[in-house]
């Protein structure tokens, strides 16, 4: 059995699949349209719709197929050995013997489905590295599955999208108004959300992720002072100079001529 075994189906209506042994690896399957079931002996039938994701462990009796009352089941599924370390990221919540499940919000469900379809297009590729490739989406979709265990410290899919936009725009404008636009949540929802994931306010954690990509750029450059400024979203060189003084404890200058290695 190849160490990982990625797929894509669409099924219609009666679809079934039987294994009353089980498999000898771990199968993932994320249901990204209609709904299935999945057969759970000796309890009732579990029901999988858009954004559920399913792990059954190896030598698990089951069936699965679409679910009677829905018209098709899409699905992503994986066979897989996981690499050493990732039984951590299966531990989730048991919804039968040998049967784990976790709902995930639906931009959770969109980057693991992203993953996973990687995976599969690096299987039927056959490029050098496939299954390394493949191997690297599933461990990307487990890590995002983990974000969402019940035991886990689960960040808010619009925290999330707050946090990734100021990353990837440092140099951007930002207001809590603007932020909350984006999150299409009002200000004062945000600033309650980021309070509790991450235990700061909103323009904080733009701040501070703005000094951090400035003291990185510092170390690693050669660009002035201002351009660094620039570069992290501060139109005032003065201006950032006493913010980055302020929460590193030393000017921009200072800072790189002791972290810049001779």
């Amino acid at each position: 059995m190849d160490r990982l075994l990625p797929g894509k189906f669409v099924m219609g209506g009666g679809y079934t699949t039987r294994r009353p042994h089980g498999t000898s690896d771990w199968l993932l399957i994320l249901t990204v349209d209609g709904a299935g079931r999945v057969g759970a002996p000796p309890g009732p039938d579990l029901v999988v719709e858009r954004h559920s994701v399913v792990c059954l462990a190896p030598r698990t009796p089951h069936d699965y197929g679409t679910d009677p009352h829905a018209d098709g089941w899409e699905l992503l599924w994986a066979h897989l050995q996981p690499r050493p370390g990732w039984l951590g990221l299966l531990d989730w919540p048991m919804a039968a013997p040998g049967i784990r499940r976790l709902d995930l919000p639906p931009e959770v469900s969109r980057r693991v489905a992203a993953a996973l379809t990687r995976a599969v297009t690096f299987h039927h590729g056959r490029m050098r590295n496939a299954t390394l490739f493949g191997m690297n989406a599933v461990e990307e979709a487990l890590l995002w599955c983990d974000t969402q265990r019940p035991t886990a410290d689960r960040l808010d899919p619009r925290v999330l999208a707050v946090v990734e936009h100021v990353s990837n725009r440092l140099e951007e404008p930002h207001s809590v108004r603007s932020l909350a636009a984006l999150a299409g949540v009002s200000p004062s929802r945000l600033s309650h959300l980021f309070a509790r994931h991450l235990r700061l306010g909103v323009m904080s954690h733009v701040e501070q992720q703005r000094i951090a990509a400035a003291k990185d750029l510092l170390r690693v450059s050669s660009f002035t002072v201002a351009s660094v400024a620039a570069r992290v979203g501060y139109e005032d060189p003065l201006y950032f100079s006493r913010r980055f003084r302020r929460s590193v404890g030393q000017s921009p200058t200072e800072y790189r001529a002791a972290h810049v290695e001779g």
